[in-house]
């Protein structure tokens, strides 16, 4: 019984703690690294799954996303995060990457068996600098249809949070100099919709169905 017990939290430890992985805490950036610092946030407001951005090179092949939360979790606890000071669910995140030019091509939203994407394409492209980080904005997922704890249906907003994002990375990574971030999203931007409505598939193993 001990055993379960400890598997069960190891389990509840990968699937629903785990996040995207980003630059530690330490980190200072160099320009003779030929890398830079990618910087931005995603929030939701509604149900616990796992929310995610997904990112690509134009020209490099290299290819990654960002994510809060996680698809399947033996209990729906939500991770802290970093808004929980301002009652809202969400992370900003820093993650390092070869200098060049890069766009944000879809989203998605990952439930249970269910996965969400958007049915229009996206295209928001962006430029990592050598020894500068470049911050994109904020991706804002809202449910707008469930099925019991599953999220079935999603709206996703755009838009400038630099106000509130960079100073949450000033304090998670000091050595970040804020003239070495470079905004990549126009003053108070806000988008709605990105991406139109979702596409929902369902993905339910055999033996389940």
């Amino acid at each position: 019984m001990n055993k379960f017990i400890s598997l069960a939290l190891l389990l509840l430890c990968l699937t629903g703690c785990a996040s995207t992985k980003t630059i530690k805490e330490s980190y200072s950036l160099n320009d003779k690294s030929g890398n830079g610092v990618l910087i931005s946030s995603v929030s939701n407001r509604g149900g616990y799954s796992g929310y995610s951005v997904f990112y690509r090179g134009i020209s490099n092949g290299i290819s990654g996303n960002i994510k809060f939360g996680e698809g399947v979790a033996l209990l729906p606890i939500p991770p802290k995060g970093d808004f929980s000071h301002l009652n809202r669910k969400g992370e900003v995140f820093a993650v390092e990457l070869p200098a060049g030019n890069y766009k944000v091509w879809r989203w998605g939203v990952s439930s249970g068996h269910v996965f969400l994407k958007p049915i229009v394409p996206i295209a928001i492209e962006f430029k990592v600098e050598p020894g500068k980080a470049t911050y994109i904005g904020n991706f804002d997922f809202i449910q707008t249809d469930s099925m019991g704890l599953t999220v079935t249906g999603v709206e996703v907003n755009y838009s400038d949070q630099s106000q509130i994002d960079l100073d949450i990375v000033s304090k998670k990574y000091p050595n970040l100099d804020a003239k070495s971030i470079i905004k990549g999203v126009k003053d108070d931007a806000v988008y709605l919709g990105l991406g139109g409505s979702n596409r929902t598939s369902w993905n339910i193993p055999l033996g389940q169905m």
